[in-house]
């Protein structure tokens, strides 16, 4: 049980860094701080069962899921993370799909580590999804880098990773809710055909599909026009390409001319041409 859900049934409930007894509060042990409530509108069962609740999460044995001040920071109610370290600091968020029985979870988190400077810290959240801190260095790994590097990563353990770096930012009060928006962020599009996701390749989509899912055109644009699976395909490429065919040609596995063929045949059918620029944004839209 987390501090949240504490809350939600004990509303007057708060997290404290000393113990506080009094005629008319109590408190008790919770992880490294202490759940204080009012003594004097609970029942003495209610009391009871706290005192029992309180009891066993102290006696619980210790895992390696011990929460850091860094997890207590961003997914509960704790403190800023105190450091030594200069400079900003970015989330990077990561889901693992695909795994089997044999996947070992500390083994791969070691490696994932390894491929960040100044790693301040990383831990799973559950079985599939974590979070790794990082301290802001001098040199940054590109995007490309990195995706190859997690690709590497996945082939050797046999799995699949969706990532999402976030922005570096100062570590102070409005750090947290910077992350759960990049949280949100992540979890709407994980499973929209990147791997590696990040604020300038998902913003424009992220930031306006409730307009687009709102807009009687452009879902029947969407219905129209790109529905089918190879049309689909071939506006990625082109988009994820910036519009270089010989690249997004190369990304589909198939000739230049072959690409060249499609585009046409594509403006031959909705009058949108995908050499051009603002085409290409509109029908890039309409893929999600």
């Amino acid at each position: 049980m987390n501090f949240n859900e504490i809350k939600a049934i004990y509303p007057d409930a708060q997290l404290i860094d000393k113990p506080k007894d009094t005629a008319d509060i109590i408190s008790f042990p919770f992880k490294n701080k202490w759940v204080q409530v009012e003594k004097i509108t609970k029942t003495p069962a209610e009391l009871d069962l706290l005192r029992l609740l309180f009891s066993a999460q102290k006696n619980k044995p210790h895992t390696n899921t011990t929460h850091s001040e860094w997890q207590a920071f961003l997914l509960e109610e704790g403190e800023l993370p105190s450091s030594e370290k200069q400079g900003d600091y970015r989330i990077i968020q990561f889901a693992i799909l695909k795994k089997d029985q044999h996947f070992e979870q500390k083994t791969w988190l070691k490696a994932f580590k390894s491929m960040f400077e100044n790693c301040e810290e990383a831990f799973f959240i559950d079985e599939t999804t974590g979070l790794l801190i990082q301290n802001s260095t001098v040199e940054q790994l590109t995007t490309d880098e990195l995706s190859g590097i997690i690709q590497t990563l996945d082939d050797d353990f046999s799995i699949k990773t969706f990532c999402y770096i976030g922005q570096f930012w100062p570590l102070d009060p409005e750090f947290k809710a910077i992350f759960k928006e990049e949280q949100l962020i992540f979890n709407r599009q994980k499973n929209k055909g990147l791997s590696l996701l990040s604020l300038p390749s998902v913003a424009l989509h992220y930031y306006i599909s409730d307009a687009l899912e709102k807009s009687p055109l452009m879902q029947n644009l969407k219905q129209k026009y790109t529905s089918q699976t190879e049309t689909k395909e071939l506006i990625l490429a082109l988009w994820h390409s910036q519009g270089n065919i010989s690249l997004a040609a190369k990304s589909l596995y198939v000739h230049r001319n072959t690409l060249q063929y499609r585009i046409d045949r594509f403006y031959e059918v909705s009058g949108l041409s995908l050499r051009n620029m603002n085409d290409l944004l509109l029908c890039y839209l309409l893929v999600f």
